[in-house]
């Protein structure tokens, strides 16, 4: 079994733009109904959203999946658990590529100041050996 790291970083100030100026469809092409549910009810949605998508973008990097084509970001989902830990939530083709992979986990953390919001995931490839050291 390998673990396969993935992180990114995004500026707050660009997402805050985006939704400026796209609005709704910068929303629901990015993010599930439920995202946009939590983001939106905070005091700063923009540190939440940006957030969020640099913890989808983590993900995609950490499963080192074979894509073709655009990839359907509102198939990873970030939500909570019982305790409000943050959990990736992998639905419709990204779910059935990461079965193909025989992916069993994927653990990820958020974090944001005023200026970006970061995100790193971590996931268990169980199909595949770790790489050679060099």
């Amino acid at each position: 079994m390998a673990t396969s790291p993935g992180t990114d970083i995004v500026g707050v100030a660009r997402v805050a733009r985006l939704i400026d100026e796209r609005g709704q469809d910068f929303l629901e092409r990015w993010f599930t109904p439920a995202e946009i549910a939590y983001c939106s009810a905070k005091a700063r949605p923009s540190l939440h959203f940006a957030a969020r998508l640099a913890a989808k973008e983590a993900v995609v990097k950490a499963l080192r999946l074979p894509w073709d084509g655009p990839l359907p970001w509102r198939d990873v989902e970030i939500v909570h658990d019982e305790h409000g830990a943050p959990r990736v939530r992998l639905s419709g083709r990204m779910r059935r590529s990461a079965e193909r992979e025989d992916v069993r986990a994927i653990d990820v953390s958020l974090s944001h100041c005023e200026e970006y919001a970061t995100a790193t995931a971590v996931a268990d490839l169980v199909g595949r050996a770790s790489g050679p050291v060099s």
